[in-house]
């Protein structure tokens, strides 16, 4: 069997469970290869989120990408963020490979950002939960919104979930953006204009902080 259909798919997922579980997704391992991971839309709860939501649900019958509207969003923005003329091509967002089918619909696949076991990276939030959010931490993620605020990348949902400490497919270590960025309103201000989007991502960014204060706060009570 050739090499790209056993990386691309069709990939047998159905047996395997999610390593996580965020808003509209499950994340797998993909089962072939160690670096990268499998988004899979989680079809229940974009039924339950559009049963919530009349008007959305209306016109969101006339997008013929369906669901998967929220893959080309991604990956749209990593291509435009990765390939703008402003020296800033090593953006600190987990890279998008591509698309391949599965036995639960269209997956995305993205590099697997890892802890030194191999396992998935903790989230911010999950280090200022457990009493692991210090200053240099701290330093070094203003230096993080800021790096991607100069790559004009668009974060749709700034939030310590979206960001993990650990390696890249490389072994680099650092930051890195996995999930919350791509454009998503009608009119996309903030992909038209670098300064609205700098301004919009201090501004979620210090309550981002102030949200990570008080988790930290009660870990420290604890």
């Amino acid at each position: 069997m050739p090499a790209f259909q056993t990386v691309f798919g069709p990939l047998d997922l159905t047996a395997a469970k999610p390593l996580t579980t965020g808003g509209d997704r499950h994340i797998f391992q993909h089962p072939l290869v160690p670096s990268l991971l499998v988004k899979v839309m989680d079809m229940e709860a974009r039924a339950v989120y559009l049963d919530a939501r009349p008007f959305k649900r209306w016109y969101k019958q006339y997008q013929r990408e369906s669901a998967y509207r929220v893959y080309l969003n991604e990956i749209s923005e990593y291509v435009t963020t990765t390939t703008r003329p402003s020296g800033v091509w090593q953006v600190p967002m987990a890279r998008i490979v591509g698309v391949a089918q599965t036995t639960l619909g269209l997956g995305l696949l993205v590099e697997k950002i890892a802890d030194e076991a191999g396992n998935m990276a903790p989230t911010v939030k999950q280090l200022a939960s457990q009493g692991r959010f210090d200053a240099a931490l701290g330093a070094q993620l203003d230096a993080f919104f800021e790096q991607l605020a100069e790559a004009h990348v668009v974060v749709h949902d700034v939030s310590a979930s979206n960001v993990v400490c650990g390696l890249n497919a490389d072994g680099k270590r650092g930051l890195y953006l996995v999930d919350g960025f791509g454009v998503l309103p009608l009119i996309p201000l903030y992909a038209w204009s670098k300064r609205l989007n700098r301004r919009r991502m201090r501004r979620k960014y210090e309550r981002m902080r102030a949200s990570l204060a008080e988790i930290a706060r009660e870990a420290a009570s604890r």
